[in-house]
């Protein structure tokens, strides 16, 4: 299908302000206005921590599992460069967006959870560092993963923005460009290698749980785990990503590039249901599967969804269905968020009788910046190429600017696939 998806384009004749984009940043707002209370009041009214619990869904929810689902980066990048999976360049833009997204605002809400805010000043002087801790190489991993890799790979549809819509800017872009491109290659090196460290080390940190973390979750092969839920997450939410906008817009889909998207996912969630099954029963932890009790619920809950999820995806895989690759990559996403939120909470019991539970404000503060990140993508995705569309898509677009200036909100819309540094 030469002619489909060889530019990324904006959602045109789109208006911004719609009733779910007022919907997400109401949410978002009030969710700022909580962080702010959160930062006067401290932790004990804000939240439902205690010394047992030190750890709340800011960290164990915001962290662990957004950063999760914002793997798509990760782990199409490698499928797309190192395996040769050419034709999943053109959802590149979208996974590094998403990617952003996630991250961003988990280093935020590990921020907002720094119990004592007016020491963050530390943070700029390494020398001062705590190099005992062992969420050092994950604060670290993660900051620089954000701030170089990602936030690099997303200014080629910024630059394609500028491009069009400033013709008198288009030397400087062009420069940039070059520029971009030279130092590509150690960006993407560097965006292989330190996510692979910082999901590997959130995992190994469970480690450090001991017999803290129930069974059928605490094993050595933790690190191994948590960076293999983590790649099919990341494919996983990247389809559900393009489906649902290929259904909220009305946009045309190229069928392969999510059957094959739907066909990784399928085996990687295949074989990491295969390995877990196998390091639990060698270890003999399988039996804890059957007691009587919450934490084999959890368990069985998690599976059951995992499974189901896999065969959905070898349905879709035979069917090629849109719809059936939808509901399969959401069941995934479910079963993969369980997994890596399980052994950080609910199936960790720091001593006999400690409960946690977080409160309205907790609650509200995650959906506040998870409403944030959806409504700068929706906002992104109106203005910038992000999406991936079809040549005719872009013909279409460029044909309304011409006679119809104003789409989306702005007196032109940029013109997508003038650079290729972010596919």
């Amino acid at each position: 299908m030469k002619d489909t998806w060889q530019r990324d384009v904006p959602v045109f004749n789109v208006p911004i302000w719609t009733r779910p984009f007022k919907f997400f940043c109401g949410l978002a707002g009030l969710g700022m206005i909580l962080v702010v209370y959160r930062e006067i009041a401290g932790l004990g009214p804000a939240s439902g921590m205690t010394d047992a619990y030190a750890w709340g869904i800011w960290k164990t929810f915001n962290t662990m599992v957004l950063t999760g689902l914002g793997s798509g980066a990760f782990a199409i990048g490698i499928a797309a460069w190192i395996f040769n999976k050419k034709n999943l360049h053109v959802v590149m833009r979208t996974a590094v967006l998403t990617s952003f997204l996630a991250y961003a605002f988990g280093l935020c809400m590990l921020a907002i959870d720094v119990g004592r805010p007016w020491n963050f000043y530390w943070f700029f002087v390494p020398w001062h560092w705590n190099y005992h801790s062992p969420l050092l190489e994950v604060a670290v991993c993660m900051t620089v993963y954000a701030s170089i890799p990602l936030f690099l790979e997303n200014i080629p549809p910024i630059l394609d923005f500028v491009y069009d819509r400033w013709p008198d800017q288009r030397p400087l872009v062009k420069k940039l460009d070059k520029v971009i491109v030279a130092g590509f290659p150690y960006v993407v090196s560097l965006a292989y290698v330190l996510p692979a460290m910082h999901q590997s080390s959130l995992g190994a940190l469970m480690l450090l749980g001991g017999n803290r973390v129930y069974p059928l979750w605490q094993t050595p092969f933790l690190p191994l785990l948590y960076v293999w839920a983590a790649a099919f997450l990341g494919f996983a939410f990247v389809t559900t990503t393009l489906l649902f906008s290929s259904m909220m817009w009305n946009r045309a889909l190229d069928i392969d590039v999510m059957a094959e998207l739907n066909r990784l996912t399928m085996w990687l969630v295949g074989l990491w249901l295969v390995f877990r099954a196998i390091d639990l029963t060698l270890r003999g932890s399988i039996l804890a599967a059957f007691r009587f009790n919450i934490f084999a619920a959890l368990f069985w809950i998690e599976i059951a969804i995992l499974i189901y999820g896999w065969s959905k995806l070898r349905e879709a895989g035979n069917t090629r269905s849109p719809r059936t690759m939808f509901y399969a990559a959401l069941l995934v996403l479910v079963g993969g968020m369980l997994y890596r939120f399980n052994p950080t909470t609910t199936a960790f019991q720091p001593k006999a009788g400690a409960f946690y539970f977080p409160s309205a404000i907790e609650l509200l503060v995650s959906i506040g910046f998870m409403s944030l990140g959806i409504a700068i993508f929706l906002y992104a995705a109106k203005v910038l190429p992000i999406l991936p569309g079809s040549n005719e898509l872009a013909r279409k677009m460029e044909a309304q600017q011409a006679t119809q200036p104003g789409i989306s909100g702005f007196a032109a819309a940029p013109r997508a696939g003038q650079f290729a540094t972010g596919d």
